[in-house]
């Protein structure tokens, strides 16, 4: 479905290996610049996967490697298809709006995300999601089992937003 990517034929298990963060320590610049950028400044590559339908992200640019370490996002296939993602943050790199930049960038990266309202872990998530709903460029369906975002950009927009309607 993305170019980005991969579609694994095989998989090993059935329990995902989520990644965490390292703990890091910030500069007041490095503050600063997490602070100031914006999700369009986001670049991602693939990372490898864990052999179970979880597909491990590294952010590119325009951090460094120390910032980068404190950053985790891995993306579960679900049906194949859907991209639910699983974000986590080292303590320094919380409160600073750098969650939803990173969600906005990878629903243009990956051309969809989605959350399973069941598996949300932080409320702050439904904010993030709220405000994506609000955002140029994006579609986003909620149904009771959780929300889509879809890039305007995505050449699969309307099968995904039939596919995730029908769902309810």
């Amino acid at each position: 479905m993305n170019k980005h990517i991969k579609q694994y034929e095989s998989w090993s298990s059935f329990t995902p290996n989520m990644r965490l963060p390292e703990e890091i320590v910030l500069t007041p610049q490095e503050v600063r610049q997490v602070r100031e950028v914006n999700w369009e400044q986001l670049d991602w590559k693939e990372a490898g996967n864990d052999g179970n339908k979880i597909i491990w992200l590294d952010l590119k640019k325009p951090f460094n490697n120390k910032i980068n370490s404190g950053i985790v996002v891995d993306i579960q296939l679900v049906n194949e298809h859907i991209y639910q993602i699983h974000i986590s943050l080292a303590k320094p790199l919380r409160d600073m709006g750098l969650g939803f930049k990173i969600y906005r960038s990878l629903i243009d990266w990956t051309g969809h995300l989605y959350s399973g309202k069941g598996r949300r872990q932080n409320p702050l998530v439904n904010r993030i999601w709220k405000k994506l709903a609000d955002q140029p460029g994006v579609t986003c369906i909620s149904s009771k089992l959780g929300d889509i975002c879809i890039s305007d950009k995505n050449p699969d927009k309307e099968i995904l937003s039939s596919i995730f309607s029908k769902i309810g």
